[in-house]
């Protein structure tokens, strides 16, 4: 059986492997938990390359990486070094190369998969041999029966032999393979740059990072079922932590129940602040009669919830009460006139005219900004590479903050919904309401 007919076979290029009797092992990485395809938008990314005349785009970010492969990140979450790599052709007929170590994918890959038509380009390194067919992550000792899980994984790594010596020749070897023709090749990062000009001296690049954000804008209908997961642990991660603040009593304690709540609703915790303070090493205690805010973001499988709420310490300071309605019927307001085509900076425009219309003394932030793999996740320049007042889009998923900017005040007050903007409007990706809550 050649390697590719083998990958189908196992599930790395499908769904599923027969090991050892009948012992069935299923692969399912995130797009399988959804059902609903890859988390890639290949197509969109294709005509965007187009664009901007690249004939590829090498991408080592993690979350890059995960986006186009499906590949889980393991070892990258322990550096700020980049340990994996992938090679996107603008052709759709040319297959998305994934570049790792052999030990990453024995990690990683060959318990989640890859998506389909993804070849692996991997390599030996610490891991032993680098000509070794099979390069296993762990050697053998005496006569131990593998289960039918790591029969699997040693499998997997067998066929996706033969292993290159580096990650520079695995590209170097992935780029002859695809046969490009000289245009430039768009880099996100500069450790891609720097592979890439290790792999081929005289290949031409140019900066991606901005335009993978603008080829993550608009979500996938698998993308969409993972955020709508996040965004529904983390509102109720939220809710949980805000009622129990007056048992929790402090900001360092409040903000350590949300981490708690994440985890226990399957969520992982990326920040909270929790009164304007974000810093995990700060501390204040609570008083009676004061408002503050909470503002917390946890992942499921990497995409972000975002959820913001004003919460009362004891009976609501009228003027705080009066601030938190304020921002309340501003977002209000924002929420029925979004739709593709509006801007970031009318959305800042409609909640400031609000607000005066209203008639309060306050000052909002009303700031518009997209969700995804990151808490901002929008691009900050055209794929031109000019300035933007960024446009919203079908498909992408967006929240706009609207915390209290005024100081002096009894406390602070926040709101903050995470909404899909559709083709006539938008609508929210989890439940509403609870916008003020009493402790």
């Amino acid at each position: 059986m050649d390697r590719r007919s083998f990958l189908v076979t196992t599930g790395v290029l499908g769904t599923a492997i027969t090991t050892a009797g009948a012992h069935t092992l299923t692969v399912t990485p995130a797009q399988k938990e959804t059902g609903l395809g890859p988390l890639f938008n290949r197509q969109r990314a294709n005509e965007l390359m187009r664009r901007a005349d690249m004939e590829a785009l090498l991408l080592t970010a993690p979350m890059n990486v995960y986006y186009a492969t499906g590949a889980m990140p393991g070892a990258s979450r322990f550096t700020q070094v980049n340990m994996t790599a992938a090679l996107v052709p603008a052709d759709l007929k040319r297959p998305i190369a994934y570049l790792a170590s052999g030990f990453e994918y024995y990690i990683s890959v060959s318990e989640t998969g890859l998506y389909d038509d993804i070849e692996p380009y991997l390599t030996g390194g610490s891991l032993g041999d680098p000509d070794s067919r099979s390069n296993p992550a762990f050697g053998v000792i005496g006569n131990y029966q593998f289960d039918a899980r790591e029969q699997h994984r040693r499998l997997l790594l067998e066929h996706a032999a033969p292993f290159q010596e580096t990650l520079s020749t695995a590209l170097t070897k992935a780029l002859k393979d695809r046969s490009f023709g000289g245009r430039p090749i768009g880099c996100d990062t500069s450790d891609a740059r720097s592979l890439l000009q290790a792999a081929s001296a005289n290949a031409a690049w140019r900066p991606a990072d901005d335009l993978m954000l603008h080829i993550r804008s608009a979500k996938t209908p698998a993308e969409l079922a993972l955020m709508r997961t996040a965004a529904a642990a983390n509102v109720d991660s939220a809710l949980a932590t805000a009622r129990a603040a007056r048992q929790e009593g402090t900001l360092i304690n409040i903000r350590q129940r949300f981490f708690a709540e994440a985890a226990k609703h399957g969520n992982v915790a990326v920040c909270g602040s929790v009164d304007m303070v974000m810093d995990e090493r700060a501390d204040g205690q609570l008083r009676e009669g004061q408002a503050f805010m909470i503002d917390f973001v946890s992942h499921h499988a990497f995409y972000q919830g975002d959820y913001g709420r004003t919460v009362f310490f004891g009976e609501p300071d009228k003027q705080m009460r009066y601030a938190a309605d304020t921002g309340i019927k501003a977002w209000s307001e924002i929420q029925s006139r979004l739709r593709p085509g509006l801007r970031f900076s009318e959305i800042r425009r409609i909640g400031n005219d609000t607000v005066k219309k209203l008639g309060a003394p306050f000052t909002y932030a009303f700031n518009p900004h997209t969700v995804g793999l990151q808490h901002w996740d929008q691009p900050r320049m055209s794929v031109d590479g000019k300035p933007i007042d960024l446009p919203l889009e079908a498909g992408m998923v967006l929240s706009v903050d609207c915390h209290l900017l005024n100081a002096g005040v009894n406390g602070t007050t926040h709101l903050e919904d995470l909404v899909l903007i559709t083709a006539s409007g938008s609508e929210p990706i989890h439940r509403t309401g609870d916008n003020i809550v009493i402790v």
